[in-house]
């Protein structure tokens, strides 16, 4: 009788496990978000976007992100040399950064 106790309460806990393994459209959600979620003075709404496994292995997936995404952004430019560019602060050798920032 205890080795069937044992033996449920074994197989309940490998079920429960079993069963809370996250699924690859959720890993690759939590990654696309963890990415979006990087881009300082960038707000992407990723509501909008659907994750589909393409192909599926026994340890790997691919999957596909679609949808469409709300941006809203704000891009520093400065003009050097009469091409504008994305204006970064420079390090000088003085320890000085750039003037607009």
């Amino acid at each position: 009788m205890k080795k069937i106790i044992c033996l449920i309460l074994v197989l309940g806990v490998a079920v429960m496990f079993g069963c809370a393994q996250e699924k690859p459209e959720a890993a690759a959600k939590k990654i696309f978000e963890q990415q979006v979620a990087g881009h300082e003075g960038i707000e992407l709404d990723t509501a909008g976007l659907v994750y589909t496994i393409v192909e599926q292995g026994d340890n790997s997936a691919l999957v596909e992100v679609s949808g469409n995404m709300a941006v809203k952004a704000a891009i520093p430019l400065v003009e050097k040399k009469g091409q504008w560019v994305l204006d970064m602060p420079t390090v000088e050798t003085s320890g000085e950064v750039s003037a607009t920032h």
